[in-house]
Formats: structure tokens, sequence, C-alpha cells
């Protein structure tokens, strides 16, 4: 049965034992054993015990701003009720308030000194109920607005964050680039390292949002930069290694098979031939493990 596996912050997709195409419908499994239709979106890569997994959405249109605008409703009306509860205890709680604002004194002895006690008990529990239901309204109220405003935030589980996230980003770069050039401009000693981290963890936002919802030529364009970022951190020495072991960069399946595509036509490697991963997105062909471990001695 396919179910649903959490890849990141928000971001839930579908973990399956077989494979799909994009835009089919799959049905879903949840952990409380309720079954959901959703379409499928872009491959992610396998798990260790080999199964697929899919970036998704619902067909019935729930996603995070949806399920915020549901549970802001639904703690809006658990703070109306508790609000009617504590104006109904209140109003309880007059009971005999005629008679107490004499402020006649309880009189030992007396035939009503029994309900005169269990008068001014009942009212001092409802009072305290009333209270109490009072503030449940208030927690309920301050969680209400907490979901409300979730309800406007956009993340990554929504297929429209990209565009969005590529434009913090920019605005981010620009912010970034201000105060390197300005200096005088920075508003406090750390602003320039706070404003780097904002670029950095926009930069994989945009990645992760790019192989959730991105199409095939952003998706291809963002695994090219990945392998010439690799290759650039590279010393000429292990480039050099790179070149001589006949070794190739790859970052999901796509390129993979290029790659071994490429070693195949060119005569590297022939039929049957596996490569190896030997760290950081580099395959070389297995023939060149020897040749590699020396070099990298």
């Amino acid at each position: 049965m396919n179910t649903f596996k959490k890849y990141c912050p928000n971001v839930f997709v579908a973990e399956c034992t077989e494979q799909h195409e994009k835009g089919e419908i799959i049905t879903l499994e949840t952990k409380y054993g309720k079954e959901v239709e959703n379409e499928v979106h872009n491959f992610l890569g396998k798990t260790k015990d080999g199964k697929f997994l899919y970036s998704i959405t619902r067909t019935d249109g729930t996603n995070s701003q949806t399920r915020a605008i549901s549970k802001a409703e639904k703690l809006e009306g658990y703070a109306g009720n508790a609000e009617k509860r504590s104006n109904a205890y209140y109003e309880a709680s007059k009971e005999g308030k005629d008679f107490l604002a004499l402020g006649e004194p309880i009189k030992i002895g007396h035939h009503s000194e029994r309900r005169h006690r269990k008068l001014i008990e009942r009212n001092w529990e409802r009072m305290g109920k009333s209270i109490a239901e009072s503030d449940k309204a208030k927690e309920y109220e301050r969680r209400a607005e907490y979901w409300a405003e979730r309800a406007s935030k956009i993340d990554l589980s929504l297929p429209d964050c990209l565009e969005f996230f590529e434009f913090k980003l920019e605005e981010a770069k620009k912010k970034h680039r201000f105060l390197i050039d300005n200096p005088d401009k920075r508003p406090h000693s750390m602003s320039l390292q706070y404003s780097n981290k904002e670029v950095k963890d926009l930069v994989e936002k945009v990645e992760l949002a790019i192989k959730l919802w991105g199409n095939e030529e952003e998706i291809a364009q963002l695994m090219k930069e990945k392998e010439l970022e690799a290759k650039s951190k590279l010393p000429k020495k292990q480039l050099d290694i790179v070149e001589k072991c006949n070794g190739f960069f790859a970052f999901n399946n796509d390129q993979l098979k290029e790659g071994f595509a490429n070693l195949l036509k060119s005569g590297i490697i022939q039929e049957g031939e596996k490569v190896l991963h030997v760290g950081k997105g580099l395959y070389i062909p297995s023939s060149s493990k020897e040749l590699y471990l020396s070099y990298s001695k």
C-alpha cells in the first residue's frame, strides 16, 4: 500500500512500492488508516529499501493552507462555546444576589445556616468555572489567530511556492549585496552574517521547490548547476583524477543514466559493467577503482 512519508518540514510525499507517472492519480493510506487520492508530480528518488518517492497533491484540494483555515475555524468555534459556558456560569453565580447584596451574616445554629452556606459555595464554584471557561476561550482565540496567520503562509508543500521563493531569494541577494557594499548601513555587527544565512536558506528552499514542483527543464538546469558547483570546489589535482578515471557527476537517476550511456557510447565501459559512487555525486567505472584509489592516496 502507498503511504505518506515526511520529506522535509511541512512536506509529505508518497512512498510507493511501484513506479508511477506524472499526473497519475494514486491512493495513499494515512497513519490513521484513511485512504485519500493524490496526484503524482515529480519523482524524488528511492528509499534505502527500494521504494519510490513522489511529490504529490491531494485531489480533494486539502493542503497546508486549507488545513490551517479549518483549524482556525474549529478553534474559533471552541472559543465561542467556551465563552457561552463562561457567561452561563457567570449568570448562574448571581443566584440569590438580592439576598446576598444585603450583607446578611450567616446565622450560626439557625435553620437558614446550611442553606446560606450552600448558596455562597454554589456561587463561588460557578464563578470559578466562569473564569476557567473564559481563560479557555482566550487560549482558543490565541491558537485560532496563530492558525489564521498560517493560512496565508506559503511553504514548500504548495506547488506555487517555487515562484514565491525565487522572488524572496532575489530580494535577499540584493539586501546581502547592499550590506556588503555599505558597511555603514548595517543595523548591527551580525547583519551581514544573518543576511548571508537568509540567502543560503532560500537557496536551499528554491532547490527543494524545483525538485518537488519544477518541470523537467528546471530540474535538469538545477542538476547541471550542482554538477558545475561540485566541480568548481574540487582542486585541480582531483579534477585530473576525475578525468583520468573517466568519472562523471550525477545527482539524480536521469543524470546517472545519461552518464552511464555516455561511457557505453564512447566504449569506456562494456555492457554489464557497473559504475561506483565514490562520494559527492562522483561516479567512476568499476574498472577504474584501483586507479582512483592510487591517485587518491
